[in-house]
This record gives structure tokens, sequence and C-alpha cells, in this order.
């Protein structure tokens, strides 16, 4: 379903490390938008999906594959302010959620000790 091998390579950590599955919310308006949620309390700690580049403010417009983070609260901006590879959440409160472009531009590790900072702000 996902191109970039980015994305499959998260979607496998998350699959591994917390036994989490995708779930497709909106499937036909939004047909490759899923979400990770924990088992217990429900909440949301990832969304992967696929915008346009423009939707970030880039220049370039074309599809790009992304996840949002739940991020320290009233720190995302400033966290997204920070790096050239993370912005503020796209379609989430930007306070609360960071995006990072699934391109290989920050590497692994990076991304999974933030889906793990997400999960654990989202636990119980």
């Amino acid at each position: 379903m996902y191109s970039n091998a980015q994305t499959n390579r998260i979607i496998k950590h998350v699959n591994a490390e917390y036994g989490a599955e995708l779930e497709f919310l909106w499937p036909e308006r939004y047909p490759v938008c899923a979400i990770f949620r924990h088992a217990d309390n429900r909440k949301w700690f990832a969304l992967i999906g696929a915008i346009r580049s423009k939707s970030l403010g880039l220049k370039e417009d074309k599809e790009i594959e992304i996840i949002n983070l739940k991020f320290d609260k009233g720190q995302a901006l400033d966290f997204a302010g920070s790096s050239k590879h993370i912005y503020p959440a796209y379609h989430m409160n930007k306070n609360n959620w960071i995006t990072i472009i699934l391109d290989d531009s920050l590497d692994d590790t990076v991304v999974f000790e933030l889906v793990k900072k997400s999960y654990l702000l989202t636990a119980k």
C-alpha cells in the first residue's frame, strides 16, 4: 500500500514493538490514511498517510508519505522549528503533534525514538 521503504519499515517496527496494527478509519475518503492506537485506552499515538507536500508549506507539490506523532504539550512547534525534517503537525493540533516526512531524510532510529515518545505520552 505504501510506496516508501521507510514508511513500511516504521509500520513493521510499530507492529513488532507495540503490537499495534494499522486502522483505516476513513477507507472511502482517505484510503492511505491510517492510525496506530493503544489497545487498552484506544488513544492514537501515530497517524500514517500520504499528503501533498504543499500542505506542509513546501514549495514543491508532490505526494509524500508522513507520520504524525504526539509530542510534549505546548512544545511541538518549537521542536518542529528546530529541525528541517520535522514539521508542525498536518491536520492535527500543532501544539501537541509533529509531522515527519517518511523519505529517509530522518534516520529510522530517530523516528523510532519519536514513535516511542508518542506511545508513552498517550499511554494510561
